[in-house]
């Protein structure tokens, strides 16, 4: 597996593993175990009522065709940029940022999944060749879509942590910042004080909290009454939310 790293507005590069050609290729075979299981116990199902395809076409576009054309962005979006082929493997889908992709990114995906494998290479079971070479020749393990969307698949025993870094996900929680002097600090600021903040907790030690707090509201010139900790997490909340954006 080739490793990735992808550069972040924190100058710190997130180290990722891409997900190896052959557990994707198993990943999308066992997808399509799933697809086929479903399609026949639903054939099956419909049958035994006696509704035959040509008299129940809208009935069957419903239950049983529209599911399988939509199983990658529903399943993906479902479980956080995983399908069960992929969470077999242990490789899922993240945006170029690391974190968890947008649902028009997924649709984006699978759009050019479409176009990446037509019915004419289904019915000649070749439906992979174009997604492997585009592969093998991207620097960061893409397929067209992946490219179009802004995303890649890792696998999910990353050599590098997100959560060692000062990066935090504040793109789907609505977040409102509190502190917009934060942006005065540097990226080497505000990795030291994640640093002291994670040794502040771990070691319980409010003091070294409350000295850290000190000196950021005094560089900032913050006057808040939140409690030590709590300020500094909004801190880097800020700082994320700030940076993060218009990414």
């Amino acid at each position: 597996m080739a490793e990735i790293k992808i550069p972040t507005s924190f100058n710190i590069d997130l180290e990722f593993e891409s997900a190896d050609i052959m557990k994707r290729f198993i990943a999308w075979l066992i997808d399509l175990a799933v697809r086929l299981c479903y399609f026949l116990m639903g054939y099956l199902v419909l049958t035994s009522f006696r509704m035959e395809y040509t008299d129940n076409l809208i009935i069957y576009m419903f239950l049983i065709v529209l599911p399988i054309l939509f199983y990658f962005p529903i399943a993906e979006i479902a479980m956080g940029g995983q399908t069960p082929g992929k969470k077999v493997m242990h490789v899922k889908v993240v945006s170029m940022v690391g974190n968890r992709p947008s649902i028009s990114q997924h649709l984006i995906r699978w759009i050019f999944r479409m176009v990446e494998s037509p019915l004419l290479f289904y019915i000649f079971f070749i439906p992979v060749i174009i997604p492997i070479v585009a592969i093998m020749r991207t620097s960061y393990s893409q397929r067209l879509g992946d490219l179009i969307a802004g995303t890649i698949v890792i696998s999910t025993k990353r050599k590098g942590s997100i959560e060692e870094t000062i990066f935090r996900d504040m793109s789907n929680i609505g977040y409102q910042p509190q502190f917009p002097q934060i942006m005065k600090l540097s990226d080497r600021d505000m990795n030291k004080v994640k640093d002291l903040l994670d040794r502040a907790l771990k070691a319980r030690d409010e003091e070294l909290a409350a000295r850290v707090a000190f000196r950021v509201k005094e560089v900032l010139q913050i006057q808040t009454d939140m409690p030590h900790t709590s300020f500094l997490e909004t801190v880097l909340n800020d700082y994320n939310y700030y940076t993060t954006k218009d990414n």
